[in-house]
C-alpha cells in the first residue's frame, strides 16, 4: 500500500485529497497543529473506509514539523506523495497591518515548506522517485490590499517551488504547484474540494515529460 502526507490536514482541499488517493487505495497520513481536529478528520476518513494515520506538527516550528514526519515514517514508511496545503490568512487594510502578522504568514506558506523540502528531498532525489505538491493560491499572481500578508506569503512560495522545479530537473522526482484562483467551497462547480482533487490525481499521474 502506497502512502500519501497531507500537511496543514483541514476540512476543505486537503480533505478532498485524502478522501481521492484513499479510495485509490493509499494510506494517508495527516499532519496539522490541532491534535483533536486531526482525530475527527481521521475519524471521518476512516468512516469512509480510508486507511488514516495522523501527527500534530506546526509547520511554522521546524522541529515540531520534524518529529511529525519522524512519526509518520517510523509507521509508514516513505510517502509517495506529499501535498503541503498550510495556510493563514489576515483579513486587514494594508495601513493596517503589522510586519508581524506577515512574518507569522511567510513562516506558514514559504518557511514551512522550505524547510519541509530540505527535510525530505536529499532523500526523494537518492531514490530519484516522488511527488511532491503544493496548494497555492491566486493570490500569489495579484497583491490584494486586505489580503496582503497572505498574497505575500504565496508570490513568495510560488516563487520557491519554481526554483525546487530547476533543482530537480532531469529526475524523476516530480515537483507541482496547483495555483486556486477562487473561493473553494462545495458548491462551487470548479473551485470545490473534489474538483481540485482530481486535478491532484491527474498530476499524480502524469509520466515525466
Amino acid at each position: 500500500m502506497g502512502l500519501v502526507i497531507i500537511i496543514g490536514a483541514g476540512t476543505g482541499i486537503s480533505y478532498g485529497v485524502a478522501q481521492k488517493f484513499g479510495k485509490e487505495g493509499y494510506r494517508i497520513a495527516l499532519i496539522a497543529r490541532n491534535e483533536s481536529r486531526l482525530k475527527e478528520l481521521a475519524t471521518a476518513l476512516q468512516q469512509e473506509g480510508i486507511d488514516v494515520l495522523y501527527a500534530a506538527g506546526d509547520v511554522a516550528q521546524e522541529d515540531s514539523l520534524r518529529h511529525a514526519l519522524n512519526q509518520i515514517s517510523e509507521v509508514a514508511g516513505v510517502a509517495d506523495m506529499i501535498l503541503y496545503n498550510p495556510s493563514g490568512a489576515s483579513n486587514k487594510d494594508i495601513l493596517d497591518l503589522d510586519w508581524e502578522t506577515i512574518k507569522d504568514m511567510l513562516d506558514i506558506s514559504v518557511g514551512g515548506y522550505f524547510n519541509l523540502m530540505k527535510m525530505v528531498l536529499p532523500s526523494y532525489l537518492q531514490q530519484n522517485h516522488g511527488k511532491l505538491f503544493v496548494t497555492g493560491g491566486g493570490l500569489s499572481l495579484s497583491g490584494d490590499p486586505r489580503m496582503t500578508a497572505l498574497s505575500m506569503g504565496k508570490a513568495a512560495q510560488r516563487n520557491l517551488v519554481q526554483a525546487f522545479q530547476k533543482k530537480v530537473d532531469g529526475t524523476n522526482v516530480h515537483i507541482a504547484q496547483v495555483i486556486v484562483r477562487g473561493y473553494v467551497q462545495p458548491t462551487d462547480e470548479k473551485y470545490n474540494p473534489t474538483a481540485i482533487a482530481e486535478i491532484f490525481w491527474k498530476l499524480f499521474l502524469q509520466q515525466p515529460g
